[in-house]
């Protein structure tokens, strides 16, 4: 992958179905274990009517986000007035494909509201819940996700997000 490049990425549903497009993050890092994006003045597509966020948005806010090669969630770091808040979505590891990362959407979201707090939120607990049965997720993979939620609050807890914090990042938004 090549920074500086646009590309697009896609969140699906457990069963298959295209809930959500960004349409052309900037690769602004590559390491070993992730993928950096920014998402200022990135287009949001959400193609699910049911869900209870459908729209059509342009993010405004200096907004990067990582993608994980080996793990089971993606983190979004945003700066709003002066502080920075992030996001950890449970999700599939991404897989990249035809310029754009994909990856499975499982609902469940923790939020920080400022970087600097002890505050970690659990949201959307009750839709995750929902797609259980709704998509029929395997009890396999059920166990898997509450695991994975186990090892986000236990990351948070000893401060592990804090690398990704990266004000540099955010910053040249800014430029």
């Amino acid at each position: 992958m090549n920074l500086n490049n646009k590309i697009i990425v896609h969140a699906y549903k457990f069963n298959g179905v295209l809930y959500r497009t960004w349409e052309f993050p900037e690769v602004i890092k590559e390491t070993d274990t992730y993928i950096c994006v920014d998402l200022k003045n990135t287009h949001v597509i959400t193609t699910n009517d049911e869900s209870k966020r459908f729209f059509h948005s342009r993010l405004t806010r200096p907004t990067i986000w990582f993608f994980f090669k080996h793990e089971w969630y993606n983190m979004i770091v945003s700066k709003k007035d002066r502080k920075f808040y992030y996001y950890i979505n449970i999700a599939s590891p991404f897989l990249w494909e035809d310029e754009t990362i994909k990856y499975i959407d499982f609902d469940l979201d923790y939020r920080v509201p400022d970087a600097k707090s002890n505050r970690i939120n659990l949201l959307d607990q009750d839709e995750f819940e929902e797609h259980i049965l709704k998509y029929q997720y395997p009890p396999k993979l059920v166990a898997k996700i509450k695991k994975i939620q186990q090892e986000v609050l236990q990351k948070f807890k000893q401060k592990e997000f804090d690398q990704y914090l990266n004000y540099d990042l955010i910053y040249r938004q800014d430029k």
